[in-house]
């Protein structure tokens, strides 16, 4: 396994970094709805905690077999074998191939104990239960040739890792016990009172990947209906249609929630809460709704006669996010609403310049 370190290296980071990317979103809403804020050490820990799960995977399966004509992997059922092989190829530990194996066994499985520890909140125990089940899953993975995909195993099933990487996540979880101790004597963070750029940024994510999944989704379920079930060619397909399921049932859903709840899905995912001030609640709302997702979703799959209407919506968007009190953008400023935080103070209509914000 050791020479193929490299390729599964490669393998884990390319995959991590997909995977933290794509769990960005929902862990930053738990964050906010559960602590109140994101912080850069919390997008460290999302892409370790990626990062490791792909390399899990990847040291243990990859590279794959390009062919089928391997030579099938054998299978080791004799308990502490290693410890033969490491008296075999003597006293050069810094050159033992078998003591660097088993030194990977364990040190592979150590940051699962840890992350179970300060994250999951799971003691030793929990730790290496979940070691041994996640070795077990692994090992007969191999033994199978990944559960029936290759005609045999193409790593050997080795018992002795059954009780190399349990013993791994045992320690990482004992290493992270002073880690514990420190996070257990800071003091609290102070509770977050005032709407940050980050929760707003989040709020704005949220609601375009509800569009894209929305919108994308309906189109390639009927795309697929269409031409699988009823054999149409893509030619013949209106175009009307894909304009209603990626632009107007997105629409649908977003203005239902404006219109009636008082905020976007994102602004509700994140827990803010637009409050009208200078206009009437129903007109608030439609213009919060014109010029915010009603008006990117216009503009953005119907041709509008106006030169340069499509990129200056998108720039005032984007840059009245940050000077705007509690960044509220475009369409809370044109709809003369106000954010605050659910369980905040319903705000008032200012005189003066708000104190910039200084939480995360």
């Amino acid at each position: 396994m050791l020479r193929q370190l490299g390729a599964s290296t490669v393998s884990a980071v390319l995959v991590g970094v997909a995977l933290a990317v794509a769990a960005f979103v929902p862990v930053a809403v738990y964050r906010y709805r559960r602590h109140g804020r994101l912080r850069f050490f919390d997008v460290v820990t999302l892409v370790l905690v990626a990062c490791y799960a792909a390399a899990l995977w990847s040291y243990t399966l990859i590279p794959l077999p390009e062919s089928k004509s391997f030579t099938c992997a054998g299978t080791q059922l004799h308990p502490f074998q290693f410890l033969a092989d490491i008296a075999a190829e003597g006293r050069d530990f810094l050159h033992n191939r078998a003591l660097l194996q088993v030194l990977f066994n364990v040190l592979l499985f150590v940051p699962l104990g840890y992350f179970l520890r300060v994250l999951a909140r799971r003691g030793w125990i929990i730790a290496t239960c979940v070691g041994a089940v996640g070795s077990l899953l692994i090992e007969f993975t191999q033994k199978t040739g990944v559960w029936g995909i290759y005609r045999c195993a193409y790593r050997v099933f080795d018992v002795d890792d059954l009780t190399l990487n349990p013993g791994g996540a045992l320690l990482g979880s004992l290493i992270a016990i002073p880690v514990m101790l420190i996070l257990q004597r800071r003091r609290p963070p102070a509770k977050v009172t005032q709407v940050t750029l980050g929760r707003r940024l989040v709020g704005l994510v949220v609601d375009l990947s509800a569009i894209v999944v929305i919108g994308a989704g309906l189109t390639v379920a009927w795309r697929v209906f269409t031409s699988v079930v009823l054999g149409w060619s893509l030619d013949q397909l209106p175009a009307v249609v894909d304009v209603l399921l990626a632009a107007v049932i997105p629409a649908l859903v977003e203005g239902y929630w404006v219109l009636v709840r008082g905020r976007t899905l994102g602004e509700a995912a994140v827990q803010l809460q637009p409050v009208p001030v200078r206009i009437p609640q129903p007109w608030a709302r439609l213009l919060k709704f014109c010029f915010g997702v009603g008006g990117y979703l216009t503009i953005t799959n119907f041709a509008i006669p106006v030169p340069l209407i499509g990129f200056a919506f998108v720039t005032a968007s984007a840059v009245l996010l940050i000077p705007t009190r509690a960044h509220r953008g475009l369409s809370h400023l044109v709809a003369g609403m106000e954010l605050r935080l659910e369980d905040g103070p319903t705000p008032s209509e200012p005189t003066g310049p708000a104190e910039p914000s200084s939480q995360g």
